[in-house]
């Protein structure tokens, strides 16, 4: 249970993808780790217009995983890829910062909850799976995978709440996400990784 001590009322869990043609989910947990929210998301418009009007964002800490820019897999990446040659002063490997892994989607978004003093914190929910000890043992976010981790939160983490019917992969990933962010709150050990415009991107300590 979340301790009283802390300002927080609600934990909020952004499992966001890297463009508007994959699903994105928030969940919203509540101090007894009851799911009060939980959704689905495509375009950045429509994150931005929850935690600019949800009743929760003001009361809350916010973690967002990190996705993965994969613009480095398209055509045009494989096609420049094949110029490599002597480097010269006017040849630039990185244009278009194509060697990027990290996609900033939804930056500014952060940034501005920031500046309204709401705790904001990222994650990268391959680590956070670990670290619950709830590991994609199928080939992750495939039905099967999905259908083990929905039953792993119901049972090993008391998410009785959750339907039969199974969820996107998104919507799973941001209930483990919202509860890291309880965690954070709780003083359970993390460690930083590495930052994205002046926001840690944490890892949690392992379960034993």
């Amino acid at each position: 249970m979340q301790s009283l001590s802390s300002k927080e009322n609600f934990f909020i869990g952004l499992s966001l993808s890297n463009s508007s043609n994959s699903d994105s989910s928030i969940c919203v947990l509540d101090r007894n780790s009851k799911i009060v929210f939980l959704d689905k998301f495509y375009f950045a418009q429509d994150i931005e217009y929850f935690f600019d009007n949800s009743p929760y964002t003001s009361s809350s800490i916010i973690a967002s995983s990190v996705p993965y820019d994969n613009s480095m897999l398209e055509g045009k990446w494989r096609i420049h890829s094949k110029n490599y040659k002597a480097l010269f002063d006017y040849f630039k490997v990185n244009r278009n910062n194509w060697t990027n892994r990290i996609s900033k989607r939804c930056q500014d978004l952060f940034i501005k909850l920031k500046s309204k003093n709401i705790n904001v914190i990222r994650c990268d929910i391959n680590q956070l799976r670990q670290s619950y000890g709830l590991y994609p043992n199928f080939l992750s976010r495939t039905s099967i995978d999905c259908k083990n981790l929905q039953s792993s939160l119901k049972i090993k983490y008391n998410f009785t709440q959750l339907p039969e019917v199974m969820l996107p992969a998104s919507s799973l990933e941001a209930i483990i996400i919202a509860m890291f962010a309880m965690d954070y709150v709780n003083k359970t050990e993390t460690k930083v990784m590495f930052d994205i415009d002046d926001i840690p991107v944490l890892s949690r300590k392992m379960n034993s």
